[in-house]
């Protein structure tokens, strides 16, 4: 008797593969990434909030759906991150429940009562510098106050245990389920800094040449700059604090905050020269170096993102090293050029931003150098 064969035919095994390729060269794009990585968050989620939802009802606690929501809140991408905000959560639910129960019990339920409770929790939240626990308070106030003003101090006992389980399994998920080190998310962190940096930094030299500048993508791209900023701030905090399963001596060299940082402040420099310009002619003496210059720096700049993110030990810059010396070596043959010749204004504004583009190659040739020491 003749078995039916499981293997695919030549076709379909063919047509497989190239959608299993597909699906991996995809996952490997900037898109690709960024999906997966919401999709993870996603889920771990939905897995913390159904768990504390579970526990709470079989605990028989009166709004299990609190456990849920504090689950949903507090999860961030790595262990440190989803503590600090689970602190914040406890804060804001502590004093939010406490006010609310005082003026419920004092003022009862009244226009009165509610502004005032809210008034004083949301200020005193802020004013002890709890900001993001500060509308938390003022919104658990109201509740307690317009809700439960017949027994406040009870709910206010049970928002904080439910919050507390919410936050505390929200926790043990993130250490089990998909867990991220404060490191594995710093340096996929700078590679996105990175790679938006790179892009401002091309519409910024293109609009120096051209006069486009697409301001809606500017402004797109800043403010996830901004972004990556200020979670990449909290993020080398928790490094610091050990928060990473990386050993030292293969952590990012703490040097690369303060450089990211300065090559965002030199971009920005240079967006405002180039947008200060008027008729000036002088920037087209010095185009070729510029250019040059400008594409060995964004090319730098990708290959760093790329470096980081894949822990590459070592690199080189030659390039940007060649791009250098040259632009520099053609300015100086420029200083028989009389003043007289060009606008003052106009000379300012192009060595500005000559030497502003001189610096931002520099601070990439020192983050490789940490690249390679390390």
């Amino acid at each position: 008797m003749i078995q039916p064969s499981n293997e695919l035919p030549p076709k379909g095994r063919s047509h497989k593969l190239r959608i299993i390729t597909a699906l991996k060269t995809w996952a490997a794009t900037p898109d690709g990434i960024s999906t997966i990585v919401l999709a993870k968050m996603a889920f771990k989620m939905a897995i913390a909030s159904a768990i504390s939802f579970e526990v709470a009802q079989a605990l028989r606690w009166e709004y299990p759906f609190y456990a849920a929501i504090a689950a949903i809140i507090v999860m961030s991408s790595t262990h440190g991150s989803t503590l600090t905000l689970g602190i914040q959560r406890i804060i804001g639910t502590v004093i939010g429940a406490i006010g609310g129960a005082i003026f419920a019990v004092a003022l009862g339920t009244n226009l009165w009562s509610l502004g005032i409770s809210v008034f004083l929790t949301i200020f005193l939240t802020s004013y002890w510098k709890f900001n993001e626990a500060a509308k938390l308070a003022g919104y658990v106030s109201a509740i307690v106050i317009l809700s439960h003003s017949q027994s406040p101090w009870l709910y206010a006992w049970g928002r904080f245990l439910e919050t507390l389980l919410g936050i505390g399994v929200a926790l043990l998920v993130n250490n089990f389920i998909f867990p991220a080190s404060a490191g594995v998310e710093l340096r996929r962190c700078l590679s996105q800094t990175l790679t938006d940096l790179e892009q401002f930094y091309e519409l910024v030299v293109d609009s120096a040449f051209t006069g486009n500048y697409d301001r809606l993508r500017v402004d797109k791209l800043k403010t996830s700059i901004i972004s990556s900023l200020i979670k990449g701030r909290s993020l080398w905090q928790e490094v610091r604090q050990g928060q990473t399963n990386e050993p030292p001596e293969k952590r990012v060299n703490e040097a690369w905050e303060f450089l990211i940082r300065r090559i965002w402040e030199h971009i920005l420099t240079m967006e405002h020269t180039v947008l200060a310009r008027q008729e000036d002619t002088f920037w087209q003496i010095l185009s070729p170096q510029i250019t040059q210059l400008a594409l060995e720096t964004q090319s730098a700049m990708l290959t760093l993102a790329t470096a980081v993110k894949s822990h590459q030990p070592s690199l080189s810059l030659s390039g940007m090293k060649v791009a250098l010396t040259n632009a520099t070596e053609q300015l100086n043959r420029l200083e028989e050029i009389k003043q007289q010749d060009y606008p003052m204004d106009e000379l300012l504004r192009f060595f500005t931003f000559f030497y502003t583009m001189e610096e931002v190659g520099r601070k990439l040739q020192k983050m490789a150098a940490t690249l390679i020491n390390k």
